[in-house]
């Protein structure tokens, strides 16, 4: 070996060493400043909701403050994008429901990250239900009438998601097929904003997470007639299930809790500690559960085990379904 070479090797061992070490002072350190949770859809979402009844246990457990940002766009993805692009330290990290880390990938023919190459898990957080509602004097009481409808007036009825891609979009396009009916997609940048628009009467319906439409529902301004579920949801076992009628629109919805891949271990260690911290408290899982969320936490290799199944899952169920990406 000449001389140049001997050079080079101890230049990159040194630089190895050096990024190691940065790594270990990093870990031990964090956090050192306050933690960015990045809420990928509009104040009012499932997801703003469930990073605000978290961040006083996070900061609790962490130390220092937890800041929310709120980047909506494009079914979620623009937020996890957001967060992507950000320093793998812990310090900016991302949580949401399942659809922009599993469901858009399948769906969307462009999305600024791949899952599993550019996001770390840090833990599920729980899971909630994908609701079918409209507005209490529509005309339509249950799938069946849905179903009627549509075929008396096809390409009238809409139906508003939380954009491309998300489980809402994805329940609405296995109920158009199966049941043989065209409805019209109206996509949001987030399932509040859907919710809005059909209490304001701008459309006939919409998918939305139970937390989204729970406080329309208990006012009586709107009105669940199915859920998107593969079995009967404990809290309203007399609802019935889309799939009653129409076999196969079934989604699952969980939240989970990611940074960006190459964040330390240990760094991750400690925000996993963080989050199951704050869901242990009696006073957030009785907000949990009364926003329609279960509280189900797990680690983060769970987590991303998770990730890997759902992604083969919902890029096979889009194949079957004859969904191309948009």
């Amino acid at each position: 070996m000449n001389a140049f070479s001997r050079f080079f090797a101890v230049g990159v061992a040194a630089a190895g060493l050096s990024s190691i070490v940065t790594a270990i002072a990093v870990a031990q350190d964090f956090p050192s400043k306050e933690v960015t949770i990045v809420a990928p859809y509009p104040p009012g979402a499932v997801t703003d909701g469930i990073a605000r009844i978290l961040q006083q246990g996070l900061t609790e457990k962490l130390g220092r403050p937890i800041i929310i940002e709120n980047h909506p766009g494009a079914g979620g993805t623009v937020g996890v994008g957001h967060t992507v692009r950000s320093t793998a330290d812990g310090y900016t990290t991302v949580m949401g429901v399942n659809a922009p880390f599993v469901m858009a990938p399948a769906m969307q023919a462009n999305i600024p990250y791949n899952t599993v190459a550019d996001l770390k898990g840090i833990g599920r957080i729980g899971e909630t239900y994908l609701t079918l509602v409209v507005r209490k004097e529509s005309e339509i009481d249950s799938i069946e009438d849905l179903v009627r409808i549509a075929k008396e007036r096809p390409g009238e009825l809409t139906f508003g998601s939380a954009g491309i891609g998300s489980a809402h979009h994805i329940a609405g396009e296995l109920l158009s097929r199966g049941a043989g009916i065209e409805l019209v997609h109206v996509p949001f940048q987030g399932g509040a904003p859907a919710i809005q628009n059909l209490v304001g009467d701008q459309l006939d319906m919409s998918f939305g997470t139970l937390p989204a439409v729970f406080n329309f529902v208990q006012s009586g301004e709107l009105k669940i007639i199915a859920f998107a579920e593969p079995k009967r949801v404990a809290s309203h076992p007399d609802v019935p299930l889309i799939s009653d009628t129409v076999p196969g629109v079934e989604t699952t919805t969980w939240l989970g809790f990611f940074a960006p891949s190459g964040t330390p271990d240990d760094v991750i260690a400690k925000l996993n500690e963080a989050l199951t911290f704050a869901i242990s408290k009696p006073e957030v899982q009785e907000q949990m559960i009364r926003l329609g969320i279960v509280p189900n936490p797990s680690t983060a290799a769970e987590l991303d085990a998770l990730v890997a199944a759902d992604l083969k899952f919902w890029a096979n169920a889009m194949d079957i379904a004859g969904i191309e990406k948009q």
